[in-house]
């Protein structure tokens, strides 16, 4: 009876049970060591609008940077007393947000860290949540439903093939970037987010109604999302939970049975194809239910979404072929740009990406880049095709990423000008001196998730020529503007 109770009871509160093994550093704070105190106190760079959310262990805010005031952000602050228990789950939450990179997840800008609190800075979705779209309509057609599952599909395939496994899928965890008809579904909140390697995961967390039958019998793998995929599927196309009973504890005897009505009024105009999809993600059994990868493939997205590629424009294949940083630091210049990039600006990058993206991972392979070029009408030499993932692909991991992407692709949008170059410039010169010295570029790339030695801090200033004042505005915009040589 003990252990159904502290079962309830951590689905019901999300708290993680400290089963699970995992390597990782053996840390006592986020940050490495102690910051100076304009730097650590976050309101130096930010200004605090209002809150927009509360929780047991702090406040969500809406925040703007004090430089650029139209930057908006959330900062989501928590107390360091609070999170003394679960100081773990804290940290591996900011080091898969640091992790990951997809246009349906939500980005982490940097972490604070003072003597009472630490601060996520993100990305502000002013759209709201999906869950009280589903409330406000009652139900979603299917045509509107079934780009938005494609949506969150995608960013679940990207999790899985990061060996990240959320555990907490459900309507109220995706925001909807801004309230125009075409904005982008982000997928947030990843504190019961955990790596994997096959089916090594056995905590109970998650939110009752969304949890798979084998989250409640203990050792899962990534396939428990897929089952939550299929919960928001359901809600969203009917305005009803599948699985729901009296108490908690029926609610997961029906989810083990794993019985669900589809012979409802609900669903009487509901296509085939998408009560055949529902079916295949709602399997008790994990080994027979659909991956990520698999449900992207099914003919209910198929004929929403046929597989055309688009053409990439010569300006975009140009800043391809040309792209090849100069130093150290004008890739970490890149990094930070990108993500100081607002919506309108990348919004065809993001499609060209996206179009271009054949496995629907959230990664762009030699053969996808090769596949671009060709529709374009490109024939290019395998070895130059090499050398543009080789240049674009910051992380050497054998593949280019969405910022990754965007960075390559800076110059034939014309994106850096002199607005997006400030913001930059302000995320290095952490302090506001006017300058970027070394300890500013060591602090902003620690608070970026991007930790680097002193000795490596000197190696960058000096590749491009810093003098021991810093690098000044006009010098860091300099930089990061000059043009490499052109490949040919």
């Amino acid at each position: 009876m003990c252990e159904i109770i502290r079962l309830l009871y951590t689905l019901t509160m999300g708290c993680m049970m400290p089963k699970e093994k995992e390597v990782r550093p053996n840390v006592q704070s986020i940050h490495t060591r102690p910051l100076p105190p304009s730097s650590t106190d976050i309101r130096f760079k930010y200004d605090f609008v209002k809150a927009i959310g509360r929780g047991h262990f702090g406040t969500v805010y809406l925040a703007c940077l004090k430089t650029q005031p139209m930057q908006l952000v959330a900062v989501k602050s928590m107390i360091k007393k609070k999170v003394q228990g679960v100081q773990e789950r804290l940290e591996r939450e900011i080091r898969i947000l640091f992790s990951l990179d997809h246009p349906n997840i939500i980005r982490l800008y940097e972490v604070f860290e003072d003597a009472k609190y630490v601060h996520l800075v993100t990305e502000y979705c002013s759209g709201g949540e999906l869950f009280e779209h589903i409330v406000a309509m009652g139900r979603y057609s299917e045509p509107d439903a079934v780009g938005l599952l494609r949506k969150i599909l995608l960013a679940v395939n990207n999790l899985h093939h990061n060996n990240v496994c959320h555990r907490d899928l459900k309507p109220e965890n995706f925001m909807f970037e801004d309230n125009t008809e075409t904005a982008e579904l982000k997928l947030i909140d990843f504190g019961l987010s955990n790596k994997f390697r096959n089916d090594d995961l056995s905590s109970f967390v998650g939110t009752p109604e969304y949890v798979a039958p084998e989250v409640i019998q203990g050792g899962y793998g990534s396939k428990c999302d897929l089952w939550s995929v299929g919960v928001i599927m359901y809600a969203m196309l009917s305005g009803k939970m599948p699985f729901t009973g009296a108490h908690i504890s029926d609610t997961f005897a029906r989810i083990i049975q794993g019985e669900f009505k589809v012979n409802t009024d609900e669903f009487s105009l509901v296509s085939p194809q998408a009560i055949d999809l529902l079916r295949k993600l709602l399997v008790v059994d994990p080994e027979s239910r659909l991956s990520a990868d698999e449900a992207l493939t099914h003919p209910w997205f198929v004929q929403s979404f046929p597989d055309v590629l688009l053409p990439i424009t010569k300006e975009v294949i140009d800043s391809l072929r040309n792209y090849r940083v100069k130093s150290k630091f004008q890739s970490e210049a890149y990094a930070i740009i990108v993500k100081c990039l607002n919506v309108s600006q990348i919004r065809d990058m993001k499609e060209t990406f996206m179009a271009l993206d054949r496995e629907k991972n959230g990664f762009l392979s030699f053969q996808e880049v090769e596949q671009g070029l060709l529709a374009a009408g490109y024939q290019i030499a395998a070895h130059e095709i090499e050398e543009i993932l080789r240049n674009a692909d910051f992380k050497k991991d054998g593949r280019i990423n969405y910022s990754e992407f965007l960075a390559a692709t800076l110059e034939s949008r014309a994106l850096l000008d002199e607005s997006v170059i400030w913001t930059a410039f302000n995320k290095f010169d952490v302090d506001n001196s006017g300058f970027i010295t070394e300890a500013n570029v060591k602090e902003a790339l620690q608070r970026a998730g991007r930790p680097v030695s002193e000795r490596q801090v000197k190696e960058m200033m000096r590749e491009v020529g810093a003098n021991l004042q810093g690098l000044t505005y006009e010098e860091f915009k300099k930089l990061v503007k000059s043009k490499p040589l052109v490949l040919h």
